[in-house]
């Protein structure tokens, strides 16, 4: 990735980041090697001003910077010369005026700020200061001194974790979602208004964690270690990890002299939401119940129920208010899922924008339609309209290209058809569950006969595979998974209470009925709990307080809740681990003698997107787009199908996934709003280029594809080459 041109209330704070994405030129899913590099030298620290000292003879170095959450004003910042992560007697050290500046009598390096309650903390966006509450210690890297933040100590500590600078910056930017040479910037003067509450939302994530950790661990604990957990950016989400754009729009690889877009083909996951049913929540505040009858509960698990009951109320009454949203409660889109996919819909615009300008200029004399198709569920219908909306907004002539195509039909092919929406397609974007009753497909001459077989293979395979089942079955009773759940459950429990969890005196499970309210009177929902998640172990324990964690960052607008201090790193690690090695085998690559049965499926999409771009070969430009939404269910076997490098890598049954030895990664193949674009270039001769973007990275096609890549290119193939490599046969017209 090339360096991003700094915002103007940036420059002074920051002198040069090398923004880099990773090692190779060319782009691969698992996201290693991905983008183009630029590795640049960083010439003097970044953000450090050096001067001469007040009424010194001669010059003397002096370092100047800002500590920022906000302003931080009475801060005290030290040259840490002993990386004792203290400010000691001796060491250069200054306090920070009421702006947060402050002058060090000292070269730049490392440097520590410790913000205790004799400081202030000062917001300019709204002209008010609150004296700090709690400690908390900064730090910056000697390589950009010029700012104390919350991202200034993550890339730290991710440098500590063995990555260069260079490679630090860019992993906590892209976890952050905001341009490589912004992260170390002073955010409070940020000119975007996107990346300012990307940031500041950030920083204020991380400070909290900080402020935490320190005061739990006390003051005889490992500073640099308490700060390392708190500030590393790796949460363990996974498929529940908030989406995050892989890339920097300002850095993809130019087309090829003579070559503009033409055509944009989308399929993405929707985005962030809340739970899917009353499961987890309610089995979890169950057993925290049970412990407080039983006087079991420690300071942290006293919490545990209010963050518990506040998840359980955000999804009852989810969506209620929020237009666009036709029925509230659980499963729904939530804040951030909406924004999600509205500002993936402004950085398409962004990343073609003289295509799509073209495109609204021409809607009166040569209209292109905006072909958007759903999978029929709520959630992804919702995405699809946010969208779509968001296109609109930024550019309103091209609302009237938007079309959404008649639905498949009749299915079933045999009795009374089921009639579905016009834009739903549940063959091509929910493959993974079709069923008699609205999809069967008898004739075997109906192109959607194999998509349904495949299906009811699928859904077979993953009920009764005794191989399958064998490799989940022990996930959460092992050994490991019991003394990974004990010591999440000693943090809130007694140990009495986590022993007869342990030896089958204690059980729960998500029973009874739950009732909730919206703040205006005006909405009410009433639920039952089915009884069928369960707390049988403390593995399962361990297991369900995950599912909560790592839920949480979606309803941060909602639930306002952080699952954090439930979750240390290690835990989140182990279940994050065990939650991949099920998604790989049920929904992934998974095992080697089983063939394409996860995945088959699939190819009637891998189809879609390939007779899309025949359509524009032979001439057909009727279609600027065809948008689809879906689910996980459907990213990952589509990422399988496709071959996409290091994704499509089975294991054999005699082995067991793991991170150890598969680069398999659900965080990276289907995050929310997980998404796969391409790009479709022609030239006046009527070639055709394609680029690819998985998560908004330029990403490789499978490996036998190598072949088709333009030569002098890093991420354009060339579209007959890349039929061949797949083996696709374009249909009559």
């Amino acid at each position: 990735m090339r360096l991003h041109p700094l915002a103007a209330g940036a420059a002074s704070a920051l002198a040069l980041l090398v923004a880099a994405c990773g090692g190779g030129s060319h782009g691969n899913v698992a996201f290693t090697g991905t983008g183009s590099s630029s590795a640049g030298a960083v010439t003097a620290p970044a953000g450090a001003t050096t001067g001469t000292a007040p009424g010194a003879g001669t010059a003397a170095p002096t370092t100047s910077g800002v500590v920022v959450g906000s302003y931080f004003r009475n801060a005290k910042v030290c040259l840490d010369t002993n990386a004792n992560l203290r400010c000691d007697d001796g060491e250069p050290t200054a306090r920070t005026g009421d702006d947060g500046r402050f002058t060090l009598a000292a070269a730049p390096g490392a440097l520590l700020a410790e913000i205790g309650t004799d400081a202030v903390e000062f917001e300019p966006a709204t002209d008010t200061a609150r004296p700090v509450g709690q400690r908390l210690v900064l730090r910056a890297p000697r390589e950009a001194p010029g700012v104390l933040s919350a991202f200034s100590t993550a890339v730290v500590a991710e440098m500590e974790g063995g990555l260069a600078f260079s490679a630090a910056v860019a992993k906590v930017a892209l976890a952050t979602g905001v341009p490589a040479a912004k992260l170390l910037g002073d955010f409070n003067r940020e000119a975007d208004a996107t990346d300012q509450a990307a940031l500041k939302a950030g920083s204020d994530e991380t400070l909290g964690r900080i402020r935490r950790a320190l005061a739990d661990a006390g003051s005889g604990a490992d500073l640099r270690a308490t700060l390392a957990a708190a500030a590393l950016t790796d949460r363990y989400y996974q498929t529940k990890a908030p989406y995050r754009p892989q890339q920097d729009v300002s850095s993809y690889e130019a087309a090829p002299a003579g070559f503009s877009p033409v055509a944009v083909q989308l399929v993405a996951r929707h985005g962030s939401r809340g739970l899917s049913s009353l499961k987890y929540d309610l089995a979890v505040y169950n057993m925290w119940a049970k412990a407080q009858a039983d006087g079991a509960l420690t300071p942290l698990g006293q919490q545990l129920g209010a963050d518990v009951l506040a998840i359980m109320k955000a999804n009852f009454l989810l969506g209620y208010g929020v237009a666009g949203i036709s029925t509230p409660g659980y499963g729904n889109e939530t804040q951030l899922g909406i924004q999600e996919h509205t500002q993936l819909a402004r950085r398409m615009l962004q990343r073609q924008s003289a295509f799509w300008k073209q495109v609204g200029d021409a809607a009166g004399s040569a209209p292109r339609q905006i072909v958007t198709v759903t999978s029929g569920v709520d959630r992804a219908v919702d995405s699809g309209n946010f969208f779509v909306q968001s296109l609109k907004a930024a550019q309103p002539a091209l609302a009237g290209l938007v079309s959404y195509p008649p639905a498949p039909a009749p299915y079933p092919d045999t009795g009374s058809a089921v009639a579905q929406p016009a834009g739903t397609d549940r063959f091509l974007l929910y493959f993974h569950k079709l069923v008699k009753a609205t999809d069967l497909v008898t004739n075997t001459a109906d192109a959607r006969y194999t998509t349904y077989q495949d299906s009811q293979t699928y859904q077979k395979y993953k009920a009764s595979d005794a191989d399958l089942l064998a490799k989940q079955a022990g996930l959460f009773t092992s050994d490991a998974a019991r003394a990974a759940g004990r010591t999440l459950l000693l943090r809130l429990f007694t140990q009495s209470f986590v022993d007869r969890i342990d030896n089958g005196s204690y059980a729960f499970a998500n029973t009874g009925s739950y009732a909730y309210t919206s703040s205006d009177g005006k909405f009410s929902s009433t639920l039952p709990g089915d009884g069928k998640t369960t707390i049988k172990g403390l593995g399962d324990a361990g297991a369900l307080l995950y599912e909560l964690y790592v839920i949480a960052p979606a309803m941060k607008a909602e639930a306002g809740v952080d699952f954090t201090p439930y979750m240390p790193v290690e835990q989140a690690k182990f279940f994050a681990e065990a939650n991949d090695t099920s998604d790989f085998y049920d929904k992934g690559p998974g095992i080697t003698e089983k063939g394409e049965a996860t995945y088959k499926m699939a190819q009637i999409l891998v189809d879609d997107l390939f007779n899309e771009v025949d359509a524009i070969a032979r001439g057909d430009l009727s279609h600027a787009a065809k948008l689809r939404f879906a689910h996980a269910e459907i990213m990952i076997p589509f990422a399988s199908r496709m071959g996409l490098k290091n994704v499509l890598q089975q294991v054999p049954v005699a082995q067991t996934y793991a991170w150890a030895n598969n680069p398999w990664r659900g965080e990276n193949v289907s995050p929310m709003a997980a998404n796969m674009q391409w790009d479709v270039y022609r030239n006046g001769a009527g070639t055709l280029l394609v680029k690819m973007l998985y998560n908004e990275r330029e990403t490789d096609f499978k490996a036998g594809c190598d072949g088709a890549r333009v030569s002098g290119t890093q991420h354009f193939y060339d579209w007959e080459k890349l039929k061949a490599c797949y083996g696709h046969v374009a249909k009559a017209s």
